[in-house]
């Protein structure tokens, strides 16, 4: 192997993930590709170092994963692909990241929008819990609301009550804990 890799870690510090890698010696090195994965099989580059070339001297690398401000996942992967002058690959064990509650996307949105029949909101909660959907009026009036539990990752929740609701304009308040979200919607 062209690298001898003597350490790779991957740690959340401050608002990203920090990576750093230490190759104790190096033969032809061109570059380190960086990748991540949400699912630790499918992987995407999303930055690369170069390489130190030939040397039998400890070189340390480092990287930011500033792309990485928010995500669904609870855990992230990375690993190094390490390309030498030929163009020969060779890749590094897998590393993970888990990510703190407050670096969790919460996002959500209706469609369609406007709706006339069936409108879902489409929810990526911040965690597991309850999730409150509540439906307004343009004077502030509460139609209705909905308290759901919610399981990880991107879910779509259809909302009936609303195709009940004479056309006009109406706001729907999602939240979740302290977190929320206020959207605009159409019926006509």
């Amino acid at each position: 192997m062209p690298v001898e890799l003597a350490s790779f870690a991957a740690t959340w510090t401050g608002k990203n993930p920090f990576l750093t890698w230490t190759t104790a010696s190096e033969k032809n090195s061109a570059y380190f590709d960086v990748e991540r994965s949400f699912d630790g099989k499918t992987f995407q580059a999303i930055g690369q170092r170069p390489g130190a070339g030939t040397t039998s001297n400890r070189t340390n690398y480092q990287f930011s994963d500033l792309g990485l401000t928010e995500t669904v996942a609870n855990t992230v992967y990375y690993r190094l692909r390490q390309v030498d002058a030929s163009g020969e690959a060779a890749y590094s064990p897998v590393r993970t990241v888990q990510v703190p509650a407050v670096a969790r996307a919460f996002k959500a949105d209706v469609f369609p929008n406007p709706y006339q029949d069936v409108v879902t909101v489409r929810f990526t909660p911040a965690g597991t819990g309850a999730v409150t959907l509540t439906a307004h009026d343009m004077l502030g009036h509460i139609l209705f609301t909905k308290t759901i539990a919610v399981g990880e990752g991107t879910q779509d929740i259809p909302l009936p009550q609303a195709t009940v609701l004479q056309a006009g304009v109406y706001y729907l308040t999602v939240q979740q804990g302290n977190q929320q979200q206020v959207l605009k919607m159409s019926h006509q």
